[in-house]
């Protein structure tokens, strides 16, 4: 984007140097003058249509590059706003990388800093997750045949 702004700046500076070495030429010789009497002298080359083409041409470019500039520098804050929305939004995500220590007995985690934690209170730290509990079929039965053992 940063080179399409330079792009349309430097066409600004080109068309506005044309225009003024244009004024700087035409002033110190008399151009005009020139041109109008040719143009006299000689109407079927329709100098002066030609001239005032030029000129009309000359204008719609200005115009249209600094249209163009507006529309670059409007897309510019556009893209600005959803780069710093995107780097808002990354840094409230919260993930889980690489290996994680978990005890093969009691199931808890170990964190950076040596201590065994938790694995419901890991994954809530580092995820934002909550947790519903509950019991698979097979740890239900299993569950309830050590109830109907304990009771008997």
């Amino acid at each position: 984007m940063r080179n399409l702004t330079d792009r349309v700046l430097k066409d600004l500076i080109v068309i506005t140097g044309i225009l003024i070495g244009a004024f700087l030429l035409f002033s110190t010789y008399d151009i005009l003058e020139s041109l109008v009497y040719f143009s006299q002298q000689h109407e079927e080359y329709e100098v002066d249509e030609i001239l005032s083409t030029f000129i009309v041409f000359a204008l719609c470019m200005a115009v249209f590059s600094w249209r163009r500039v507006k529309d670059v520098n409007k897309a510019l804050i556009i893209t600005e706003n959803k780069r710093i929305e995107l780097q808002q939004a990354l840094s409230e995500v919260k993930t889980l990388k690489g290996i994680l220590p978990i005890c093969s007995y009691c199931n808890k985690i170990r964190d950076d800093q040596g201590s065994w934690n938790n694995l419901q209170a890991h994954i809530n730290t580092h995820l934002d997750a909550k947790f519903s509990h509950g019991a698979c079929p097979d740890c239900f039965d299993l569950r309830m045949k050590e109830l109907k053992e304990n009771k008997a």
